[in-house]
């Protein structure tokens, strides 16, 4: 049964791939599949400029696939590679590139090459380093690293202008380079479950970050080393899960600036930790809910693109504003990331 199976799921792809060739379309999806290869003649398909190829089991791409020069938006997530693709790196007008849930330790220098990218999603690949080729793809806004093994970013990170949404959560970063007070424009920044041991004063300077996770880090600064005053423009600073939230003083701090959360236990064996700031108990109660909901949240892992509009409607080739495009663009107004 299975034979049979996979015999219709190929002529199905190929189906699929020669009514793009027919009809010059610009979207291919070709998610779930369960395809271990990409067909040859994926070549051929010279239009296309969205191809989603997330939840398959590839372990390799064709090097024809660079060929496909007008590919904007590109998915190969929760696929089976073992390392970067080198033939993406020739896919220069990228602005949308997914390789979450893989298993890439490492980014090539021709990475630098994507110099159009604005999204990049590298959730749960083992990624060791970012290349500092990365600093080239000076348009890039989105950037999404959470679950790897990085102990350190780029020195030049701070090139990268008009980065607005960056995750790193559950890294191994011990401090952040210098340049990174550059990123002027950054809104959400979470750095939740690092190796933090002081308190960024980088961000100080950041005056459009809104969002600052750094709970479950080791951030033991004394509180009145940090001027809270400068953080007015933040929304949420979360330090909760540090050994500085259990300093008094920056409890009392936390009574005094609603945007400041610490988690302290409570005495009850009965009642969870409570979220300390000077607004209501509701308002804890919110962001608990919140906080609950992250942890099981699509965004987890990366971007679920299975789960996105991936139909081509547009009638002019350089319209590709669709949710594929668009998702990460609104994500950065969320807090639950």
């Amino acid at each position: 049964m299975e034979t049979i199976c996979q015999f219709f799921r190929s002529n199905y792809i190929l189906a699929n791939c020669e009514d793009v060739i027919c009809k010059k379309a610009f979207c291919l999806n070709l998610s779930h599949f369960q395809m271990s290869e990409l067909p040859e003649i994926i070549k051929h398909c010279e239009t296309l400029m969205k191809l989603f190829l997330n939840q398959n089991k590839l372990t390799k791409l064709p090097s024809s696939l660079g060929t496909l020069i007008r590919l904007q938006v590109l998915t190969l997530d929760y696929n089976k590679l073992d390392e970067f693709p080198e033939c993406v790196c020739q896919l220069v007008r990228l602005k949308f590139l997914n390789i979450s849930c893989n298993n890439i330790s490492r980014l090539p220098p021709e990475f630098g090459q994507l110099t159009n990218l604005e999204t990049f999603w590298c959730n749960h690949t083992g990624l060791l380093q970012l290349p500092t080729e990365i600093t080239n793809c000076e348009h890039l806004q989105t950037l999404g690293i959470r679950g790897n093994r990085l102990r350190s970013l780029p020195d030049a990170i701070g090139l990268l202008s008009e980065l607005r949404w960056l995750t790193v959560e559950c890294n191994q970063l011990t401090d952040l380079p210098s340049s990174f007070g550059l990123l002027q424009n950054l809104i959400h920044l979470n750095l939740k479950g690092n190796q933090l041991r002081q308190f960024p004063r980088s961000m100080l300077t950041m005056r459009k970050l809104r969002f600052i996770f750094l709970n479950e880090n080791r951030i033991n600064d004394p509180p009145n080393n940090i001027d809270f005053d400068e953080l007015q423009s933040v929304r949420m600073l979360n330090l909760s899960k540090n050994p500085i939230a259990l300093n008094v003083e920056l409890q009392r701090l936390a009574l005094l600036h609603n945007n400041l959360y610490v988690e302290i236990e409570s005495e009850s064996a009965t009642q969870p930790g409570l979220m300390l700031n000077r607004s209501s108990a509701n308002l804890a109660d919110e962001l608990n809910v919140e906080q609950e909901q992250d942890s099981s949240s699509d965004w987890e892992n990366s971007v679920r693109t299975s789960q996105l509009n991936s139909s081509d409607e547009s009638e002019l080739e350089n319209t590709i504003e669709d949710l594929s495009v668009m998702l990460p663009e609104m994500s950065r107004f969320v807090t639950t990331f």
